[in-house]
């Protein structure tokens, strides 16, 4: 046992459990109750960095994932919180999850294809269906590749796609080559895509014969509703903040739809601080305006979306500030006294992969990212 772990003995009120199958639809009681703030009582009393590193590897080592019964949707939102240590069942045998999809592996709603030859590379690019809303398949353009660029996952990491052996950087060729035929003008993922990807190109050719860059994109993202956008506007909000962090690093302008991005991410904050509940916890509202829910699953999930969006945005000293540390201690008591339920998938990794960037930024590589 880890020097750390001893220090977190929460386990003497829920016992060994095992972790649910992260289904949609989660079961089993989930109202706040006494064994919640039980768990918060020690949680507040471990430190911090030792609280998240035993949430992160509790979730990772029992929370359960397999290809027959969970769709990719399920698996990839996994792999945001834990890269290439995620691992699911195949046949009753535990695999890399990442690297089963990308050798080929079937799943329900892993559905991708080698597309024609692009001009830029001469090589064929990557199409991925898109199923708006969808639980199980990609439910957003290019949401698969926006998460993969948050992992981080190297351009050259190889895909195979039925007899060809393609690459990341040919399904992000795709992306840039596809942003004018955009069906749903949707480009939150698309923007977290071509800036982590891309970080020093500011142009490309697309489709329409056009030479494109992200301003566009950026404008049109940062003019529409966050709380008519999906989980509150958080998955907009991490595709401007990833807009702005790649403005400043290009030292460029923050004119036209540049401003304004910022202008939300730095209103989104504030909103998110001011909100926020009194036992550390985001609100259920998001950035629109306060409440708080007795439904755990629905509390993990506004916090994680939340927390991860701040753990992104802000720099080291903001990240180290009373309010950002009662919601770390907050998420984590969350995520423990949920062990024994099967809690809504997507919010949960959202919220691990919160946790997980919040303890690089502040314990591992303080220098790194933040406005």
């Amino acid at each position: 046992m880890s020097s750390f772990s001893t220090h977190f003995q929460l386990l003497l009120f829920f016992g060994l459990l095992s972790f649910g199958s992260c289904s949609r639809n989660s079961k089993g009681p989930e109202s706040l109750s006494l064994a919640l703030d039980r768990v918060v009582d020690r949680v507040v009393n471990t430190p911090l960095k030792e609280t998240i590193e035993v949430t992160l590897r509790n979730n990772l080592e029992k929370r359960e994932l397999s290809a027959e019964r969970n769709g990719a949707w399920q698996v990839i939102h996994g792999a945001v919180a834990y890269g290439d240590q995620l691992t699911m069942l195949v046949d009753d045998k535990p695999v890399q999850a990442i690297e089963y999809l990308f050798s080929g592996g079937q799943m329900n709603g892993w559905e991708i294809q080698a597309g024609p030859g692009l001009p830029a590379t001469k090589r064929p690019g990557i199409l991925a269906r898109v199923e708006a809303g969808s639980y199980i398949g990609q439910g957003h353009p290019d949401q698969w590749l926006g998460y993969f660029s948050q992992i981080p996952l190297s351009l050259d990491r190889k895909i195979a796609i039925n007899e060809q052996t393609l690459a990341l950087e040919d399904w992000a060729r795709q992306a840039q080559w596809d942003v004018p035929k955009n069906p749903f003008k949707e480009y939150s993922w698309t923007l977290i895509a071509l800036t982590n990807f891309f970080p020093n190109e500011t142009e490309w050719q697309a489709s329409d014969g056009k030479t494109w860059t992200l301003e566009p994109l950026v404008r049109f993202e940062a003019q529409q509703d966050l709380s008519d956008s999906p989980c509150g506007g958080m998955h907009r909000l991490m595709g401007l903040a990833h807009a702005v962090r790649y403005r400043t690093k290009l030292n460029g302008l923050f004119v036209e739809g540049w401003g304004l991005a910022k202008k939300v991410v730095e209103a989104s904050v504030d909103s998110a601080r001011q909100f926020q509940n009194s036992d550390g916890s985001f609100s259920t509202n998001y950035s629109a305006r306060p409440g708080n829910s007795s439904d755990l699953s629905a509390s993990i999930s506004a916090t994680g979306h939340t927390f991860e969006f701040l753990a992104y945005t802000l720099n080291n000293r903001e990240l180290a500030e009373p309010w950002m540390e009662r919601a770390a201690e907050r998420l984590c008591a969350m995520l423990k006294a949920g062990e024994a339920i099967d809690l809504e998938c997507g919010g949960t990794y959202h919220a691990i992969a919160g946790l997980n960037l919040y303890h690089r930024r502040r314990f591992e590589n303080p220098s790194s990212g933040g406005r």
